[in-house]
């Protein structure tokens, strides 16, 4: 939980820094990302009227599934430019922000990770990571595709294709 003491806080500020288990990211039933160790978080709290304004940086190391070739890899997820107000009436001895940190290193997390931009991934065929060598399957430029059996077919004995093509509406 990262919680800020409200009552802390000057007309000048307050600086909070420190760790928060990763465990808040909630990650554990995520097909693609794992915490990976403690979430960092450098905040500042300023007062701006009824208003709490908070700012900083947060980061955590997760591990992600690379989208070409399945490896969990590890990484950091930043946050550099976190920033959310909050209505001080609202929170009159301390400020939750756990909510508001875990969705902003969330929404950090890419949608297809790459382990490396040169992932070479896997192999259709027999699942071989072409990351670590070449298989034994036939080479994509041989492979013939399953639309070129289509490519031979013609009409019918004494039918002709209808003028336009199959989807024209006839009248």
């Amino acid at each position: 939980m990262i919680r800020i003491e409200t009552t802390q806080i000057g007309e000048d500020g307050l600086a909070v820094d420190g760790q928060a288990p990763g465990e808040l990211l909630d990650l554990a039933n995520d097909p693609v990302a794992r915490a990976d160790g403690p979430i960092e978080y450098a905040l500042t709290v300023e007062p701006a009227g009824g208003e709490l304004i908070v700012r900083g940086t947060v980061q955590a190391p997760v591990r992600l599934r690379c989208s070409r070739c399945a490896q969990f890899f590890s990484t950091t997820v930043r946050v550099s430019s976190f920033l959310h107000a909050y209505d001080w009436s609202e929170h009159p001895e301390y400020l939750d922000v756990t909510a508001d940190v875990r969705e902003d290193l969330v929404l950090e997390i890419p949608g297809f990770p790459l382990c490396d931009d040169a992932c070479q991934g896997l192999c259709p065929r027999c699942g071989q990571n072409w990351n670590d060598g070449p298989c034994a399957c036939t080479p994509p430029g041989d492979v013939l595709s399953p639309w070129e059996a289509l490519d031979g077919l013609t009409a019918a004995p004494g039918r002709t294709p209808p003028e336009g093509g199959a989807g024209r509406k006839r009248t």
